[in-house]
């Protein structure tokens, strides 16, 4: 058999490349990222240059979240920070590439994530969608910890190969809060509405399913790679 369990931790070939396949990814991701940013985060600071404030315009712009907005204003900056940060981090990491602002990316990334996680939870807690959204969006944010962390870790480690593939799993967790928008666009565009039922499903499925299937592509090309 080639290879060894050890080599495979160490330098996984799922993510030893960075071909064109993973350009036109990484790109699409920034693209979209930059695109959701523009459009669904930084109108929640429109208040800021607002010629008229008040509350109520406040409490329109906010909905539900107007008496967390402050929590929801820091989830969002965290948020933007790593969605924004992660696509060009990746990229340099994955090609071994300008290690230096790889480094630089990085410490801001985790910033980023530990930002919005304190958001993401205190939301999570005093959720008024119920109990099982806030479960759900626990979860993110734990999965959100351990894969950012576990990476960290690796990489203080010097263990390559675990630090790239962490990173994959931390950016697609990251990448859940696009998936959610997208998810409630598709709801609404179906028919179905924006329902209790609909967005605690959406809370759940945003990052549970991208990371199985990043999961499944991992180590289903690591398998693929080894011959007997």
């Amino acid at each position: 058999m080639r290879g060894t369990a050890v080599l495979d931790v160490l330098d996984p070939p799922a993510v030893s490349r960075g071909g064109a396949g993973l350009r036109v990814l990484l790109g699409a991701a920034l693209l979209v990222a930059v695109f959701f940013v523009a459009v669904v985060a930084l109108p929640y600071f429109t208040f800021l240059f607002d010629s008229t404030p008040g509350r109520f315009v406040d409490e329109v712009r906010f909905g539900t979240y107007y008496p967390r907005r402050g929590w929801l204003l820091l989830h969002i900056v965290g948020g933007m920070v790593a969605v924004l940060a992660g696509p060009v981090q990746l990229w340099l990491g994955l090609t071994d590439r300008r290690m230096d602002l790889h480094r630089v990316l990085g410490t801001v990334y985790l910033a980023g994530v530990a930002l919005g996680t304190v958001g993401a939870v205190v939301l999570a807690v005093q959720t008024t969608l119920g109990w099982v959204f806030g479960a759900g969006l626990l979860g993110l944010s734990f999965a959100w910890v351990v894969t950012t962390g576990l990476a960290f870790a690796s990489i203080k480690k010097h263990l390559i190969g675990q630090h790239k593939e962490w990173m994959i799993r931390s950016y697609v967790v990251t990448f859940a809060f696009v998936v959610f928008r997208i998810g409630s666009i598709g709801f609404i565009a179906s028919g179905a509405g924006e329902t209790p039922e609909s967005q605690a499903f959406l809370a759940w499925a945003c990052w549970a399913v991208p990371l199985l299937v990043t999961e499944a592509i991992l180590q289903g090309r690591k398998i693929a790679a080894v011959t007997v």
